[in-house]
């Protein structure tokens, strides 16, 4: 059996046999007084997860974990993945595949398409830049983080 509720933009979708749906009920109004008014929450990736190659085979994969970041719900995929790459994780240049599966960390699984094509009109209107790296992939990185590597160089 499966039950979804929307109240407002919010929607909760339970799944389970009959017992299991009917206690579920009883803690609903719970649910709904606890979430009134929250119109903003924050995100983090519970669990820490590989999101960068290793530089060279051998190498341990480093594991990074994804930011945690202010997200309201009037937040576009756009300025989600602004915040990203604006914290200290977004500092290094990032794969379309990092982003994604950064994305994906804090509860927006998203198409490749959708993430590329996101991550092109930012680097369009002049927020993100975009260069190929060594091996001849697409990396991602603000400006500011851009400006630091030269410098350091």
């Amino acid at each position: 059996m499966r039950l979804k509720i929307k109240i407002g933009s919010s929607e909760i979708e339970f799944e389970g046999d009959l017992n299991e749906i009917s206690s579920i009920l009883d803690i609903i109004p719970k649910i709904i007084d606890a979430t009134k008014g929250a119109s903003q929450y924050t995100l983090a990736a519970p669990i820490s997860q590989d999101i960068s190659k290793p530089e060279a085979v051998g190498q341990e994969q480093v594991s990074e974990e994804v930011p945690m970041i202010q997200i309201s719900k009037d937040d576009s995929i756009a300025d989600i993945i602004m915040k990203i790459m604006g914290s200290q994780w977004g500092r290094k240049p990032r794969r379309l595949e990092d982003i994604k599966k950064a994305l994906e960390t804090l509860g927006f699984p998203l198409s490749r398409s959708t993430v590329a094509v996101t991550l092109l009109r930012l680097t369009q209107s002049g927020k993100l830049r975009r260069f190929k790296d060594d091996k001849g992939e697409f990396c991602y990185s603000t400006l500011a983080s851009n400006i630091e590597a030269q410098i350091q160089a």
